[in-house]
This record gives C-alpha cells, sequence and structure tokens, in this order.
C-alpha cells in the first residue's frame, strides 16, 4: 500500500514564492512551518515532480504505439507512358503483445514514479525536522553559554572589588577572571555553532540568509510508543522504498516479457489506391520483418539481469526497512527510559544547586572550587537536558520514517 501522495506541495511551491516575503524575519519558524516550507517553497517540490516526470516519461518512450506510415508516390513522370499514382497506408500491428508488456510495464513505473516522489518529499522532510531539532539546541546551548559567561563576569567583578579591600586573596580573583574569560569564550564557541547548524535549515526552508530564521517552541512528543508488530506491519504496508522496490521488480518483469515476444516478427497491415492507364484500382498488403539476423537475444539478456536485479533490490529492501523499524523502536524505547528525568523541574533544580553555591560563597561559606564546581553541575545538567529532549524528537523522527509516516505528525 503507498502512502497518500501529497502533491498538493507541489501546486503549493507554486504560489509559496510569491507571498514567501511576506512571513517577517521575526516570526517564530516552528518545526511544522519549517517542514512545510522545505517541501514546498524550498527545492524539495520541484526535486519530486521532476524525478517523477523522468520516471513515466521514460516508461512512456518505450511503450508508445508505433504511427502508422502515410505513403504519396506517382511513377513514371514525364515518361511517354501514363504515369502512376499510388496512396497507401501502413498500420504496424502488434500481433505478438509486445506493447501490451510494454504498456503494463508502464502501469508499474507510475507507482514507481509516485512511491519515489513520496519519499523524496518525506526525506525532505525529515532532515528538514533534524536540521530544525540541531539549530534549536545550538540556540539552547548558545543562550545558556552566554547567561553563564555573564554570570561567571558578575562574579569576577564581586572578587576584584573584594580583593582590593582584602577580603579574598589577589590569586582567587585572578582565577574567577580566568573562569569568566573561558566562559566568555565558550559563549562565542556555541554562538558559532548556532549560527553554522542554522545555515543548513534556512537552506531547506528556502532562505540564504540564516540570521532571517527566528524558532519558535520545541513542539511536545507523544508519550505512548507502539508495539513492535504494529511497527513492522506498518513499515511493510507504508514504507515508500518497499513501494518503489515492488513496483521496479514489477515493471523489470514485464520488460523481460516485452523482450522475450521480440523474437516473433513485426506485422504491419498496409492498403490503399493505386491509379494507373486510367483505372483506379485498391492495394493490399502484409509486412513482415522477420528476426533472421537480430534475434533480440541483447535485449531478453539485459532485461532478464534486470529482473534478477530489482527482485534482489525488493528482497533487500525488505529486509533493512524491517530491521531499521526494530532499530528505531528499540532506541527510542532506550531514549524513553534514558531521558524520563529530563522534566521541566530538571533544569530548576540544576539552578537551585548554583544559587545555593553563589549564596554561600558570597557568606563565605564555600570556597571558590566548590562555586566553580556547582556551575560546572549547572551547566553539565542544562546540556544533558537540552541534548537529551533533541535525542528523544530525533528517535522519534527516526521511527516515523522507518515506518513511512510524515513528520509532521511527530508530536
Amino acid at each position: 500500500m503507498i502512502p497518500r501522495v501529497p502533491f498538493s506541495a507541489v501546486a503549493l511551491g507554486l504560489l509559496l514564492p510569491l507571498v514567501a516575503g511576506a512571513q517577517g524575519a521575526d516570526v517564530p519558524l516552528t518545526l511544522a512551518d519549517a517542514v512545510r516550507r522545505a517541501t514546498t517553497v524550498g527545492p524539495a517540490a520541484a526535486l519530486a515532480a521532476g524525478r517523477r516526470a523522468s520516471i513515466v516519461g521514460r516508461a512512456r518512450t518505450d511503450a508508445q504505439w508505433a504511427n502508422p506510415t502515410l505513403e504519396l508516390r506517382r511513377e513514371n513522370e514525364g515518361a511517354p507512358i501514363p504515369y502512376d499514382d499510388f496512396a497507401t497506408l501502413t498500420l504496424p500491428i502488434d500481433i505478438t503483445g509486445r506493447r501490451f508488456a510494454l504498456r503494463s510495464a508502464l502501469g508499474a513505473a507510475r507507482t514507481r514514479a509516485v512511491a519515489d516522489s513520496i519519499a523524496t518529499t518525506l526525506g525532505t522532510e525529515y532532515a528538514t525536522a533534524v536540521a530544525w531539532w540541531e539549530s534549536w539546541a545550538a540556540d539552547q546551548l548558545a543562550q545558556f553559554a552566554a547567561a553563564q559567561a555573564d554570570r561567571f563576569t558578575e562574579l569576577a567583578r564581586y572578587d576584584s572589588l573584594r580583593a582590593a579591600e582584602g577580603e579574598v586573596a589577589e590569586a582567587t580573583a585572578m582565577r574567577m577572571q580566568l573562569e569568566a574569560d573561558r566562559a566568555r569564550f565558550t559563549a562565542a564557541q556555541a554562538r558559532a555553532a548556532a549560527i553554522n547548524a542554522r545555515a543548513l535549515l534556512a537552506a531547506l526552508v528556502g532562505r540564504d540568509d540564516p540570521a532571517s530564521l527566528v524558532l519558535g517552541e520545541a513542539v511536545v512528543l507523544a508519550d505512548v510508543l507502539p508495539d513492535e508488530p504494529t511497527v513492522i506491519a506498518t513499515a511493510r504496508r507504508d514504507h515508500p522504498l518497499l513501494a518503489v522496490a515492488r513496483a521496479a521488480a514489477r515493471e523489470a518483469e514485464r520488460r523481460h516479457a516485452a523482450e522475450s515476444r521480440g523474437a516473433l516478427p513485426d506485422v504491419g497491415l498496409s492498403g490503399g489506391y493505386k491509379g494507373t492507364a486510367g483505372y483506379s484500382t485498391a492495394t493490399f498488403g502484409v509486412i513482415l520483418t522477420p528476426p533472421l539476423l537480430n534475434l533480440n537475444g541483447g535485449n531478453r539478456e539485459r532485461t532478464a539481469g534486470e529482473e534478477l536485479i530489482a527482485n534482489a533490490e525488493l528482497r533487500a529492501a525488505e529486509l533493512r526497512v524491517v530491521a531499521e523499524a526494530r532499530a528505531a523502536l528499540a532506541s527510542a524505547r532506550a531514549l524513553e527510559d534514558g531521558t524520563a528525568a529530563f522534566d521541566k523541574g530538571f533544569a530548576a533544580r540544576a539552578d537551585l544547586v548554583a544559587s545555593a553555591a553563589d549564596a554561600a560563597y558570597r557568606e563565605g561559606a564555600a570556597t571558590l572550587t566548590e562555586l566553580l564546581e556547582a556551575h560546572r553541575a549547572r551547566a553539565d545538567a542544562r546540556a544533558a537536558g537540552v541534548r537529551g529532549q533533541m535525542d528523544r524528537a530525533l528517535t522519534r523522527l527516526a521511527l516515523r520514517r522507518a515506518i513511512g509516516a510524515s513528520a509532521l505528525e511527530a508530536k
């Protein structure tokens, strides 16, 4: 079963570029918006439509009916004897059924083209979703790194004043200043990583300026994972790559049948008019092209090999799709267990630890080393929370891709 074809994306792709400029740079780009833009405004819609037209066009070329031949001829013009006029129409007749086999192959090619178009569109959806999540995570880490740098700069200024008043050792103030400088460098690295991560997303959604993108809030993912039999059955039924492989195997089988019939002679019927010496007569004939020198052996051997390849690729696709579906489900379950602690209070608890360390340090109840360790623990916890949320989302996306579902439904 082939999934529903998103051909509306192709039509929207012709209209949205006209209004794409209406979306200002300050409008948040959600995950769903990014995926829709990538499959409409971006080059994916034209790519999917082009691949579909190319596949169908090649098959149509082979399956077209042969044109009739009309001959108008005059003989003995200028001679002392009366001239003869001929009007002959020759119509090729496919008595071998070769053309019907090629027409059947055309039907399989249309099915393959539709499935290929779906696979191309879904591939773009998932690439865009991954790029959006990576950009979101990079933004979150960059924002936290900037806040961490500001906090360390404030503490360095505080220790500098205390060192001037003799309350702390000058070495302590210098150490805090070093930590502030390192935090600012880390913030700059995080900011650069966020800029680079956004470049791929901008290209996928049809933008040439990554700075014009403002990301929206992260989506909330579903909590319930399907069971393994459901995942495997859905993947076998809906995965577009399996639909492509099945249609390709059918197309190869019909092409082999067509070329096998090419060893039989082609037949044409000829009929027309002849005018000679004042008499009008009818003509009729049968035209044969006997395969005396060419038994079509090369094409028969080629299509036999192509049929073997197509069936082998179908078997490989079936194995790959089922294996990837099992692995994607197992990976999603593992991430569910590993990120169960990353709830909304996770970051708040990390902030509470760092705030308590700040207060204790200002009151002289904590050392500089304890303060720095608390802030590093906070940074690690924040990073783990962000990456855990992103990884959980990516494994859900991988599972949906493994069963041939749309990335837009991952929530």
